[in-house]
């Protein structure tokens, strides 16, 4: 069992720094913002915290910063963006994510240009990836099961219903876009002290791939989804080896069947199962079970009885 988890501990490391990532695109895309801000974000995070470390920050304060800093950051970037929706945010917070990657590529020694930042000054265990991991996981599992939850639910399926209900729309959108920002920003600092090192290109395309397949296969509907989805993304190219260097491909192929199939990802189809079988045994402790056909009993359906009119009274 050890020798199995040391050659695998990577895999759990990048599971936990994948599940914080994958938190971040699941807020967003639970209230109905179409957003890939929180890849850039996750530069940010990454860059400053590699900076912080070699001025000797500790990693507790280095975290702290990121964190809130992404969110005030990200909640001034979402101010001008707050009336835009589907396909226009998502174009402009692509384009922003492109921007920070030619910023990185000309940051000179605070970026390393294209080369990136490497031997980052500082190590963290896979316990204390797991251990932020969680806290991750209860903050947003706590705000789904508040009244800002259900709201957020209320406004991804109908924003005129939520407007009636008096929910304060604009400004659920920008609190979900700065909780993004600085989960994104985080899981960007997780990956530079577990890794100690960041280039621009580890923070491009292919992570928007995975950060949307993530939360769309694992299911938007809840944080599980995240975790669910951060599970099949790394855990499926080591066990289907045959995938290689198509793995984009077949997780662009992942996405298309479960919105044209099953909108609520792996966690709807587990969570109908779950019913299903719920259902089956309350059904049978019950002794609700039908009858089969051949043995139920036909009764013959009886004529009324004929009348006959009395003499003297004309029909």
């Amino acid at each position: 069992m050890n020798a199995w988890y040391s050659a695998h501990v990577v895999l759990f490391q990048t599971t936990a720094i994948y599940a914080v990532l994958a938190l971040s695109f699941q807020v967003v895309l639970r209230s109905g913002v179409f957003s890939f801000a929180s890849v850039g974000f996750f530069g940010i995070g990454a860059y400053v915290s590699a900076n912080l470390a070699k001025h000797g920050v500790s990693g507790v304060l280095s975290m702290i910063i990121v964190f809130v800093g992404s969110a005030i950051f990200g909640y001034a970037l979402s101010l001008p963006l707050v009336r835009l929706r589907g396909l226009y945010l998502g174009m402009v917070t692509f384009a922003f994510d492109q921007i920070l990657i030619v910023v990185a590529n000309n940051g000179g020694t605070y970026t390393g240009g294209p080369v990136g930042l490497f031997g980052i000054p500082f190590d963290v265990s896979t316990l204390e990836l797991f251990i932020v991991a969680a806290i991750c996981l209860l903050l947003v599992s706590q705000l789904e099961r508040r009244s800002i939850g259900r709201s957020i639910s209320v406004l991804r399926v109908d924003e005129q219903l939520a407007r009636s209900m008096g929910v304060e729309v604009n400004r659920q959108r920008n609190f979900i876009f700065a909780l993004s920002a600085a989960l994104g920003g985080l899981a960007g600092v997780l990956n530079t002290f577990n890794f100690s090192t960041i280039a621009p290109g580890g923070f491009g395309f292919d992570l928007i791939v995975a950060g949307l397949t993530m939360a769309v296969v694992g299911g938007i509907g809840s944080w599980l989804g995240a975790v669910i989805g951060a599970l099949i993304v790394v855990w499926f190219p080591q066990v289907f080896t045959f995938v290689g260097s198509y793995k984009a491909i077949v997780y662009g192929v992942l996405v298309i069947l479960v919105v044209a199939y099953e909108p609520g990802g792996v966690l709807g189809l587990l969570q109908r199962g779950v019913r299903a079988i719920a259902a089956l045994i309350e059904k049978r402790s019950s002794g609700g079970a039908e009858v089969p056909v051949e043995e139920k009993k036909v009764v013959p359906s009886v004529p009324p009885p004929a009348t006959t009119p009395q003499k003297g009274v004309t029909a």
